[in-house]
């Protein structure tokens, strides 16, 4: 959603809340893609001075990623709570220059999608379990160990497979 700066900055002191609709189900990145289970961001604009805006943005996104061991989808909450100042008296080069890149703004138009997917990009968790004591997938069959157990531990590897197995066994030893 595109919201429009140029109203807020006819006076000095005026406000504005918008809760910016999400219409994404999905959340892509460019490893993986998550569905999004829930959705509440409340955006507000305050103008300071002179092309000063100040903006907060506060909710929460859930979004079902999947365990890291055991691959069942878990609904992982991303809290969003920041702060930011705007200064729309830079054009475009003096805020690369100064390092101060704002991709969701140009001009007095403020991308609200691509600032609350920038915001859970940089919030997505390194490691998600659906529960600290998870105990994975077999690697042999694919059985999710946390709702039964396999024989695969057990079980002979047949003639071709002892003589990987004894050549592995070897390099273990070194």
């Amino acid at each position: 959603m595109l919201i429009d700066l140029y109203e807020i900055l006819q006076e000095e002191g005026r406000e504005k809340h918008i809760q910016p609709p999400f219409d994404t189900k999905e959340f892509k990145t460019k490893k993986a893609c998550y569905p999004v289970k829930g959705y509440d961001i409340q955006l507000s604009f305050h103008h300071n001075e002179k092309k000063h805006v100040s903006f907060t943005c506060k909710g929460n996104v859930t979004l079902a990623i999947p365990c890291d061991r055991c691959l069942e989808p878990v609904d992982y909450s991303i809290n969003i709570d920041c702060f930011k100042d705007l200064d729309l008296n830079k054009t475009s080069e003096e805020r690369i220059a100064d390092l101060d890149e704002e991709p969701y703004l140009d001009g007095t138009k403020f991308d609200s999608e691509v600032f609350i997917y920038n915001e859970i990009l940089v919030n997505l968790p390194m490691k998600v379990l659906c529960r600290t004591d998870c105990k994975g997938i077999c690697n042999r069959c694919g059985a999710n160990l946390n709702l039964r157990t396999c024989k695969c531990e057990d079980a002979e590897p047949g003639t071709g497979m002892s003589k990987i197995l004894d050549i592995f066994n070897q390099f273990k030893e070194v």
